[in-house]
């Protein structure tokens, strides 16, 4: 769960207390992901294998097994079961701590069962799986166990990663971030997180959040929390000492603090969600951190091999021995709710969108199979979290959502099923791609998924939970958007700062100028409906409208307009104001060139078209024509431009630069009705309205942004929309 899920929980006791929970079922994380994952460990041991096996003889490997004695075996066993035990009394104590009294049987087989799946699953998501599926059956619902989760993997990142760092500081003598090789990155999007968590609290819920928290912070809850750290301190320090035990036997002459500084180093790698339950990381920075300090590569593999699997052993022993006392009967107090001001149903009902609303601007892009790169939000698993509350709140309650207009129902099962359609026909042209699969079929129930995300807090909060999700996307999108400025402004200054920038086209952490500049103007729609105060919304205003121009996004600059024009058309009296955001937007372009204008000038985003992008452009959308007249009715298929490996200007093949003209090439005239048709109407529908709503007002926005936008570049799969849309269906006119 993210910094912003996480201060954006204690907002309002109000809100959740005394509200019935409902019961859900979570569902297994992707198949994909999960060989994502395995490839990930895969690929990590294979090259440790390889570079073991360059140092040493792999006979050698096993025949230092003979190295280990029985009583340091014997340590290492009984560390490892310690560790496991110590974690079941933790997960007991959090449960106590949110208000549910749990047996130390129960909390025995839930952290067994749930590390066990998590080797199976993406590890979170299986750790979930299995632990509300043993808590379920002690009455303890699934959000309690998410929350649950969240708070003790929370405290013990940041613990593990504290003595990480001391660990490092130990062995190497000093932490250095090397900005020219990935660190530059790092501190751009940790300062950009920060910005964007602290911004968007500040208008989307800061208030509320001060008010809720301050009668939490009392020494009752300080003493809770020194002993969730003292129970985290409790499962680390028996692993510790048990990748000692096992480097010590195997390196007796490496000192033991040098040993157990590099221990909490690989404990931190191990423990970071990227591989199956650490396989492959915790072997290569075994190698890498022994390595520092004298042991060989053979016994640093070895001992990371042995803990490991030593671990998994615990664990299996841990839920095996737990199955008596579980099934058997237990006091009726297992799983007993303890009186608590709040709701945890609620609660992920507002933490969730509101994180999503926070971590969407930042966009990462993954390299699977056949060069493909797979679009990865930070957002996502909190949007995938949230759709699943959405659909299992609508199956308990046997209803289908209810959203604005009547028939959306209908016509998102029509875009499915038309994709859906789309998908076998390419399948059957030119077989599976995973482009196809993965980010063009998968990733538009991800995108129904963030619009389930907007959709819930307003579900369940009305117009506080539909005012506080666009306070806090505006206040996200306005800080990355001024963080960009001031990096601009150091760079025209001279200064080296050593942080990611095209100087003359911003994109923010978007990875691309044109997507950021609609992710601009998502949070220009959401400033003018929902920020009232007139200084606040001249001062957002200017900051977005600065950062799109300096996006260099041509087709941004245009819709901008349109923008512009339709705020001024449905809100007369803010016309003025828009005036004041321009011309002070026109003075921050000013500060920013001219005060070293030798330098300056060549961050000036150039107003006439580059030929290689209307080359590339042409291309695509004349590729695209032709797909659709040689398949007019159902499309070529889903992937099937793709599928030509066009190559132009760049490693990835080329795609159409055109929503519309995508939509023919692969759906057909089919698919272009199907997304258009509920578009139109539901555009037509609010401009007929003669007093508008500020659900409404957002819709019309966000469908002429998105309409505009999408002529000359394809803007479906633009998350921003889709959770602004959400929100905004589920408010009734």
């Amino acid at each position: 769960m993210s910094c912003s899920a996480g201060c954006a929980y204690f907002v309002c006791p109000v809100f959740f207390a005394e509200y019935p929970t409902y019961k859900v079922i979570f569902e297994p994380g992707s198949r994909k992901m999960t060989l994502l994952k395995g490839l990930t460990s895969v690929l990590l041991l294979a090259a440790v294998v390889v570079l073991v096996a360059l140092n040493y003889n792999f006979y050698h490997i096993f025949a230092d097994v003979r190295k280990i004695s029985f009583p340091a075996l014997a340590i290492i066993s009984f560390s490892l079961l310690g560790n496991a035990l110590a974690a079941s009394l933790r997960f007991k104590a959090v449960a106590a701590m949110i208000g549910h009294k749990v047996t130390y049987w129960r909390a025995m087989s839930a952290v067994g069962t749930g590390s066990l799946v998590g080797v199976l699953f993406f590890q979170i998501v299986g750790q979930l799986m299995g632990r509300s599926f043993v808590m379920a059956r002690a009455g303890v619902p699934f959000e309690s166990v998410v929350v649950l989760t969240a708070y003790e993997r929370i405290v013990a990142a940041i613990f593990s990663a504290l003595l990480a760092l001391a660990g490092a500081y130990f062995v190497f003598g000093s932490v250095y971030l090397d900005e020219t090789a990935g660190g530059g990155a790092l501190i751009k999007i940790s300062v950009g997180l920060l910005a964007a968590t602290a911004a968007g609290a500040l208008l989307g819920y800061g208030r509320l959040a001060a008010r809720s928290v301050a009668p939490w912070l009392t020494r009752h809850f300080a003493r809770k929390f020194l002993e969730l750290v003292a129970l985290t301190a409790l499962v680390q320090f028996p692993m510790m000492i048990a990748y000692v035990s096992a480097a010590h036997a195997l390196s007796p002459l490496t000192p033991i603090p040098g040993l157990v500084a590099t221990s909490a180093i690989v404990m931190f790698a191990a423990s970071v969600p990227i591989s199956l339950a650490g396989w492959g990381v915790r072997e290569m920075s075994a190698v890498v951190a022994l390595g520092a300090i004298g042991v060989s590569p053979q016994d640093a593999f070895l001992a990371a091999v042995i803990v490991g699997a030593g671990s998994m052993i615990a664990m299996v022993a841990l839920a095996c021995g737990s199955f008596y006392g579980v099934v058997r009967n237990v006091p009726k107090l297992s799983g007993q709710i303890a009186s608590t001001p709040i709701n945890y149903s609620r609660a992920l009902v507002w933490t969730v969108p509101i994180g999503v609303a926070t971590l969407i601007f930042f966009q990462i892009y993954v390299p699977i199979e056949s060069g493909t790169l797979l679009n990865v939000n930070l957002a996502d698993p909190l949007a995938i979290l949230a759709g699943v509350l959405f659909v299992l709140m609508h199956m308990q309650a046997r209803a289908l959502p209810d959203w604005r207009y009547r028939y959306m129902n209908c016509a998102l099962g029509a875009a499915t099923l038309v994709l859906t359609i789309s998908l076998f026909i390419g399948a059957v042209r030119f077989g599976w791609t995973s482009w196809a699969v993965v980010n063009r079929y998968g990733g538009w129930f991800v995108l129904l998924a963030y619009a389930a995300s907007g959709g819930l807090i307003t579900k369940e909060f009305g117009r506080e939970g539909f005012r506080a999700i666009l306070l806090t996307f505006a206040g996200a999108a306005a800080a990355v958007a001024a963080l960009e400025l001031l990096i601009l402004a150091a760079h025209n200054l001279g200064m080296q700062l050593k942080l990611p920038l095209v100087p003359n086209a911003i994109e923010g952490f978007s990875l691309n100028h044109n997507f950021f500049a609609f992710q601009l103007l998502m949070a220009l729609a959401a400033v003018f409906v929902a920020v009232q105060e007139r200084t606040l919304r001249v001062a957002l205003t200017t900051v977005l409208l600065a950062a799109l121009y300096f996006s260099d996004s041509r087709a941004g600059w245009i819709v901008t307009l349109v923008v512009l024009a339709a705020n001024s058309y449905m809100n007369a009296p803010k016309a003025r104001e828009v005036g004041w955001a321009i011309a002070c937007a026109f003075g921050i372009l000013i500060l920013l060139i001219v005060p070293s204008a030798h330098r300056a000038f060549e961050a000036i985003p150039a107003i006439a078209v580059n030929a290689t992008d209307m080359h590339d452009r042409m291309t695509s959308i004349l590729g695209g024509l032709q797909l659709f007249l040689a398949h007019p009715i159902f499309g070529a298929g889903l992937g099937a431009f793709r599928n030509e490996h066009i190559f132009l200007h760049s490693s990835q093949p080329l795609l159409i630069h055109s929503t519309s003209m995508w939509l023919l090439a692969e759906l057909g005239i089919v698919g272009l009705l199907a997304f258009a048709i509920p578009a139109l109407y539901s555009l037509f529908r609010e401009l007929r309205r003669e007093h508008r709503d500020p659900a409404g007002q957002l819709i019309t926005l966000c469908l002429m942004a998105f309409g505009a936008m999408s002529l000359p570049a394809d803007m479906l799969y633009q998350r921003t929309f889709w959770l602004l849309f959400g929100a905004a269906l589920m408010m009734k006119a």
